[in-house]
């Protein structure tokens, strides 16, 4: 693990209190990751996109699986050597963000994979997601990786604002069919 801890200013009843980061690897902390996910991102199809078509997350690529949070539970698992689970706890120690990573590693380049990033809808637009991804890249950059990739659902409009603001472009489109 490796924690990093940020005071909120003085005075500032608008700003979320401390959040401390650290990496996970208990399996207690995925089951309250998953249910956390679930709680966050079932509020919002705007956050599917083709990521959760493919997991089984979403059938249909426009509404939740009908027992989301038990599928996460299965995903969060068995996340294997090659995924990570970063966590964003408050002074309550409850969960308020949350991400899940996937590292690869070959003879011609390393990169990551954001597969997955919640920040509790109460701790929107105070730094915190900022804060997250300032850790992830400190861990991928730790693990030689020269790229970040992520994809994002077409209608998810904040999301895409704060990922150009942190750096991201847009590469490439992706297509499906259903059949």
């Amino acid at each position: 693990m490796n924690p990093t801890d940020d005071k909120k200013p003085r005075g500032d009843a608008s700003r979320p209190g401390p959040a401390m980061l650290a990496w996970s690897e208990r399996a207690d902390e995925h089951r309250e990751a998953a249910h956390f996910f679930a709680r966050v991102i079932s509020a919002d199809p705007a956050y599917i996109s083709h990521g959760e078509v493919q997991t089984g997350l979403s059938l249909d690529g426009m509404t939740w699986a009908p027992d989301l949070e038990a599928r996460l539970l299965e995903d969060m698992t068995d996340m294997g050597d090659d995924r990570s689970l970063a966590l964003a706890r408050d002074e309550q120690d409850r969960i308020v963000a949350a991400a899940i990573l996937y590292w690869e590693t070959t003879p011609r380049v390393s990169f990551g994979i954001l597969e997955d990033m919640a920040v509790d809808p109460g701790q929107r637009s105070a730094g915190l997601g900022a804060r997250l991804s300032a850790f992830i890249d400190d861990e991928a950059r730790r693990r030689g990786c020269r790229w970040m990739f992520l994809e994002s659902g077409n209608n998810n409009t904040r999301a895409h604002a704060f990922f150009e603001r942190d750096g991201y472009r847009e590469i490439s489109h992706t297509f499906v069919k259903a059949l």
